[in-house]
């Protein structure tokens, strides 16, 4: 919408005299480009005091697109100020002296506020103290008509159900051939995970909204209706990763933001509401705080903790029911796992449009959007690998053409 560098176009329309108290009066109109026309008209109207009379009732006022009231003509000063919502522009009419400090003014006014572009990685360090000590197997013998177990697959293994049987095994050749186990003893010291990395470009003092997730429909009352219908009051919730950030740029050019991250998911737990109606339960980790970095600075949000205890048993039917020694035929699980969300903010201040062209060529340069299977000199060395094919000479060519000749053209 910008057209000019100088953020304002001004045009002289017409020139008439609205009354005795203005001499050489012009009609100017100026074309507001970045600031609410509202707002302009209003600031415009105080630099150059006076309460004139505003001729809302009788014009009726001008409404906007968003259906905003904005008022109507109103004479300040030495000066008639009106706008016209529909073409943003402000028209005053005034003298010529006046009107250079009223174009003055609305030059001072009508300027681009500079923007913030917010690269956020949200990160999750999950640090686990666990134990999977055990045996794990299946039986695929059936005795007395039932099945026992099931066959699983374990680093690698074949299955219990593709094992040969032969014929007239007894118990031992069950624990020899039909029965398979793995004995495994792990423990993992943790891992990390980038769980999204979004950028958002907001103007100063205004928020600015990252989510990452679903929208989910939830139950939230349950009423029946005089016919003994059932009726369910439903509500949508935003499930996932969101942050609400509202920049402001300092004048010794630190960015100071409120930031408000929230990282929510669903558990296996669930809520009565009504008969027959559950709800699930919603785990979630949020803050609210306010943080001051330098312009291109890293500034890290952390201690968004979350644990997570499992217990769980698993046996080999039969064999695992012995007392004492079934023990060596069970599968214990045991994790404890801390999770913490740390969030990474970067802020880059961008004072004029023209800056942005800068930022997304540099994004491109370092984010590879589909990373190459070869390199260049891998390429290049297949390439000289393959075989060249000979130019043919015109006499190969001739006779390759004699060759293809059928039988009747020779005998012409």
């Amino acid at each position: 919408m910008i057209q000019s560098p100088s953020f304002m176009n001004s045009s002289a329309l017409t020139t008439r005299s609205p009354g005795p108290r203005l001499r050489s009066t012009a009609t100017r109109a100026w074309v507001a480009l970045i600031l609410m026309l509202s707002v302009l008209c209003s600031n415009a109207q105080q630099q150059f005091g006076g309460q004139g009379a505003a001729r809302g009732a009788r014009g009726g006022g001008n409404t906007s697109a968003s259906g905003r009231m904005y008022p109507g003509n109103g004479q300040v000063g030495e000066a008639l100020i009106s706008s016209d919502p529909e073409s943003r522009r402000l028209i005053v009419i005034t003298d010529d002296e006046t009107s250079q400090y009223i174009s003055q003014v609305i030059t001072n006014l009508d300027r681009p506020k500079p923007q913030v572009l917010i690269k956020v990685v949200f990160l999750e360090v999950t640090h686990n103290d666990g134990s999977d000590i055990g045996v794990e197997g299946s039986i695929r013998k059936k005795l007395e008509g039932s099945t026992f177990g099931s066959a699983s697959n374990l680093l690698g293994l074949a299955t219990a159900g593709g094992l040969p049987v032969p014929p007239g095994a007894g118990l031992y050749q069950i624990l020899g051939n039909d029965f398979q186990a793995t004995l495994r003893a792990i423990a993992s010291a943790g891992r990390t995970e980038v769980l999204s990395r979004p950028s958002v470009l907001t103007r100063h003092n205004q928020p600015a909204t990252i989510m990452v997730g679903e929208t989910l429909p939830f139950i939230t009352n349950v009423r029946f209706d005089d016919n003994g219908n059932q009726i369910n009051t439903v509500q949508y919730q935003d499930i996932g990763i969101i942050l609400r950030v509202t920049p402001f740029i300092m004048p010794d050019g630190l960015v100071e933001m409120i930031v408000s991250p929230e990282i929510s998911n669903l558990t296996e737990k669930t809520v009565t509401i009504g008969t027959g109606v559950t709800a699930p339960v919603i785990a979630k980790r949020s803050a609210d705080t306010v943080v001051m970095t330098p312009d291109g600075q890293t500034v890290v949000i952390g201690g968004l903790m979350q644990n997570s205890k499992t217990r769980s048993t698993s046996k080999i039917p039969l064999l695992g029911d012995i007392p004492l020694l079934g023990m060596a035929f069970q599968r214990r699980i045991k994790s404890d796992a801390k999770t913490e969300l740390l969030i990474f903010l970067t802020p880059h201040v961008v004072k004029e449009p023209n800056q942005l062209a800068g930022l997304t060529s540099r994004e491109k340069g370092e984010v590879e959007l589909a990373p190459k299977a070869f390199t260049e000199q891998e390429l290049n060395k297949f390439v000289d690998g393959l075989p060249m094919k000979e130019p043919e000479s015109s006499a190969s060519k001739l006779k390759s053409k004699k060759g293809n000749m059928r039988p009747s053209d020779s005998r012409r």
